[in-house]
């Protein structure tokens, strides 16, 4: 019984590091990726929608909304810059996410469109 104690601690210690859902849909890893959703590559752009949006804390949207913009910049581009201020789309996900029945809608997907035709509604 002695000698199970300390397998079973380094298996614990192990399968920490590996990244853990710690039940409110969140996967974090290694890299301590932050965001709302299921972090894949290091991103939670493609997988977040609008019950992590709900789920998540404030820090946490707005750290999507950065992964996802920077997930949609082309790789020629120097800068992650958008259209859309984060201001614009984390009101965009407020009001889309509100009810249950979005819960599956990926929130890239609102992004992509909100920013096509963010410059045609933003001021001068």
């Amino acid at each position: 019984m002695a000698r199970l104690a300390p397998a079973v601690l380094v298996a614990a210690v192990a399968l920490a590091g590996c990244g853990a859902d710690d039940g409110t849909g969140e996967e974090t890893g290694a890299a301590g990726v932050e965001g709302v959703g299921i972090v894949r590559a290091g991103s939670t752009a493609q997988f977040a929608n609008c019950r992590d949006w709900r789920d998540g804390s404030e820090a946490d949207r707005y750290a999507t909304i950065e992964d996802i913009r920077g997930q949609l910049t082309p790789q020629g581009a120097e800068t992650a810059e958008s259209d859309l201020s984060d201001e614009a789309a984390y009101e965009l996900f407020q009001h889309a996410c509100k009810e249950q029945y979005a819960d599956k809608l990926r929130l890239y997907k609102l992004y992509a469109r909100a920013q096509a035709f963010a410059p045609l509604t933003s001021e001068p």
